[in-house]
């Protein structure tokens, strides 16, 4: 008994002895915030800007990704702190079967911006939805497609 004793305290001294050899110091840590890889066509950019920004959709989808929720909620509690300030939501789309549809899933991409908003106390006057369909996409071809399923928001100050 005595000696299995010893042996687990020598290897629970030799594991912790090793993580603690190995372990990095935390001011060598450096984090990238904002990456986005759902879109293979989209530039990588640093999302830290709250006052500017785009949501970017899948195919015909309405739902707002997990990433951009984070955003949209610092956007909401931004503008319940300040209510002299304004949302604008400039929604787009090319991928119906025609002008009418592009401007239909368009605005229900608006509507879904919104919503959230609403829901997390924004007052209904401090919102501005737009939406144009297909009519200001300049790329129409299909590696520039997922481009154009986006929402732009943009924040200013009330005139």
């Amino acid at each position: 008994m005595p000696s299995s004793f010893s042996y687990k305290v020598l290897v629970c001294f030799l594991l912790t002895y090793s993580v603690q050899y190995i372990g990095v110091r935390y001011n060598e840590l450096a984090a990238q915030e904002g990456t986005i890889f759902e879109n293979p066509y989209q530039k990588t950019e640093k999302q830290t800007d709250v006052t500017a920004f785009t949501i970017y959709f899948t195919k015909k989808s309405i739902q707002i990704p997990k990433a951009d929720q984070n955003r949209l909620q610092s956007v909401a509690d931004f503008l319940n702190q300040n209510r002299n300030y304004e949302i604008y939501i400039e929604a787009h789309a090319v991928e119906g079967k025609n002008f009418k549809e592009d401007i239909l899933i368009s605005e229900k991409r608006s509507l879904e911006v919104e919503r959230f908003l609403l829901i997390h106390f924004v007052e209904e006057g401090q919102i501005r939805r737009l939406f144009y369909g297909n009519s200001k996409s300049h790329n129409r071809t299909k590696e520039h497609e997922a481009l154009n399923r986006r929402v732009e928001i943009r924040l200013q100050q009330k005139i």
